[in-house]
């Protein structure tokens, strides 16, 4: 009997991962498949839309070659080009399931790349001269220095190295409706290693509670302002993108602007796809005490957390900095546009005020973990983090023993940016002087 079960299983198992992509052929049939954006009559005509200048028109052939041969559902995608939108482009389906078109002013849920966009209420901070990077956190947030934190920087938290990625006990969707109650919860919380800069560890979901509560107390208004009143107030309004970006979904958005998740569930993400750093799924879902475990899965949105959690209505409403921005490319694009113009002009073109310290931020090389070096605790693989974003590998400098530089985990040559589940992926390059969106 058991020689049969192990032959049973050996079988069944070889079954489902011989071909990798086993899951995907099997959810595309039938009439899933004819919900493909490439059925569609004349669909690259009825589904794709929006301009392009001259000699830009290979971003749009890429841009309808995703979804001819990639999969892509529905997408947008903008590029400045030293200081000029010459790509905005948009198409597919906001809701394949229904079959709604994807629009010019259609929201999609950013994921990560929200990291990057949260990054720059800090910068807005250090140039109005309220923040020292440097500055221990209890300068200005007394409670942050219990449990061993007293020692901890504003900047060992931007660069992930303050081991706070996965708290116990995690946060909750209550308690996100509570602005003190949160900023309590998580000054109290211990370090996963003793000294910050040991290690590093991505903070997948808390780093962008713990730049909230910074920026509360320093925004300087009386009012505490969160990150997302904050960002809203000091940068989406005199850019004229608040319509198109929030952290913390308004109530009169209306559901026919939001894309919605086509997501995996359950044990999907098991399946040996080559998506994810080896292992990583596994610790995820199957050992969700670990430190990647408890990173993901905080802050506890329900009863058995996925990534579906963040399709919710009353999920979107809250402020959930690092994951859970709602914007257009185009308007992303903008934000990053001020930092690439503000670089390259010498401050000439400069709409957000920023300082030369606040842009070093973004553009100052990552520092690798004292004892680990760039291998990241929570993702498996080497990673540059710094400054709230993911950065490239400081100049001759390799993340990989073998010296390809390709390989490293952000392949912009210069600059900074962050990419998100999904898809999504926004970054500036100053060398390049593009600011781009996807």
């Amino acid at each position: 009997l058991a020689a049969t079960t192990a032959v049973v299983a050996y079988a069944g198992y070889t079954y489902l991962t011989y071909d990798c992509r086993w899951w995907w052929h099997r959810r595309s049939t039938g009439r899933r498949r004819r919900r493909e954006v490439i059925h569609g009559p004349n669909w690259q005509h009825t589904l794709i839309h929006g301009t392009v200048a001259r000699g830009w028109e290979r971003v749009r052939d890429e841009f309808i070659e995703n979804f001819k041969s990639r999969g892509e559902l529905g997408a947008s995608v903008c590029v400045y080009y030293r200081g000029e939108k010459v790509v905005d482009l948009w198409g597919g389906y906001r809701d394949r399931s229904a079959q709604e078109p994807w629009e010019e002013d259609t929201l999609c849920p950013l994921f990560s790349t929200s990291k990057g966009i949260s990054a720059f209420a800090l910068a807005l901070l250090i140039s109005r001269g309220r923040l020292n990077l440097d500055e221990r956190v209890v300068t200005y947030w007394p409670e942050f220095g219990c449990n061993g934190k007293a020692d901890v920087t504003v900047r060992d938290i931007l660069d992930h190295s303050c081991g706070l990625a996965g708290i116990d006990p995690p946060v909750t969707l209550d308690m996100l409706r509570d602005k003190i109650r949160t900023r309590n919860h998580i000054a109290a919380a211990k370090m996963e290693w003793p000294n910050p800069g040991d290690y590093k560890g991505y903070m997948a979901v808390m780093l962008g509670f713990y730049e909230s509560a910074i920026v509360q107390l320093t925004e300087g208004s009386g009012r505490e302002r969160t990150l997302g009143q904050y960002l809203h107030d000091e940068a989406f309004v005199p850019l004229g993108i608040d319509r198109e970006l929030c952290i913390g979904l308004p109530d009169d958005v209306p559901d026919s602007r939001l894309a919605k998740l086509d997501a995996m569930s359950g044990l999907e993400p098991l399946w040996p796809t080559g998506a994810y750093p080896d292992g990583f799924m596994r610790r995820i879902l199957l050992h969700p005490k670990s430190y990647t475990g408890r990173a993901f899965r905080n802050p506890r949105l329900s009863s058995m957390p996925s990534i579906a959690d963040y399709d919710r209505r009353e999920v979107k409403a809250l402020e959930i900095p690092s994951a859970a921005a709602q914007g257009t490319a185009r308007a992303v694009a903008t934000l990053y546009r001020a930092a690439e113009r503000a670089i390259n002009t010498a401050g000439t073109d400069n709409p957000l005020g920023l300082s030369d310290e606040a842009l070093a931020l973004f553009t100052a090389p990552a520092r690798p973990g004292r004892k680990n070096g760039w291998m990241d605790e929570i993702l498996g693989i080497e990673a540059c983090l710094g400054g709230g974003m993911l950065l490239p590998p400081p100049p001759n400098e390799s993340l990989d023993d073998d010296g390809d530089a390709d390989r490293r985990f952000v392949s912009v040559p210069s600059g900074f940016g962050t990419p998100g589940a999904g898809g999504s992926f926004a970054y500036c390059d100053p060398h390049a002087e593009v600011a781009y969106c996807y």
